[in-house]
């Protein structure tokens, strides 16, 4: 099950990754969807964000929200923001704010345009 409203696709996106489970990860984006994979490194297609998103998995880490905007809805788009932080055993926590555009399907399931999580920080790589 995905996300019904745009609200919920951070909570979405943690129990599939959480649970290790790059099909449902994959649900989450559109066919044409863009995945900023790094700051300064974009990639496009489900094929490359399922390369992308498949390294992370492979951490072996735990991925929490631990603050969501109200999200900014126009239609069948929406602009969403959130604070998270992916924790790997004998590593440092990560942690980035990310800003991403998700799409209403004619499912009635909201699914990632242009996921970007890393946030501002792709501003100080400029």
């Amino acid at each position: 099950m995905g996300a019904s409203e745009p609200g919920q696709v951070h909570d979405v996106f943690a129990k599939f990754f959480n649970s290790k489970d790059i099909d449902g990860l994959m649900t989450l984006y559109e066919d044409d969807a863009a995945l900023l994979a790094a700051p300064g490194a974009p990639v496009q297609g489900k094929d490359a964000i399922r390369s992308s998103l498949q390294g992370f998995l492979e951490m072996g880490g735990t991925m929490t929200f631990i603050a969501s905007a109200e999200p900014i809805v126009n239609g069948d788009l929406a602009l969403t923001h959130g604070k998270w932080r992916l924790e790997v055993a004998g590593a440092e926590p990560m942690e980035g704010s990310t800003a991403e555009v998700t799409h209403r399907g004619p499912d009635g399931e909201w699914r990632y345009v242009l996921d970007n999580p890393w946030g501002t920080s792709i501003l100080d790589a400029s």
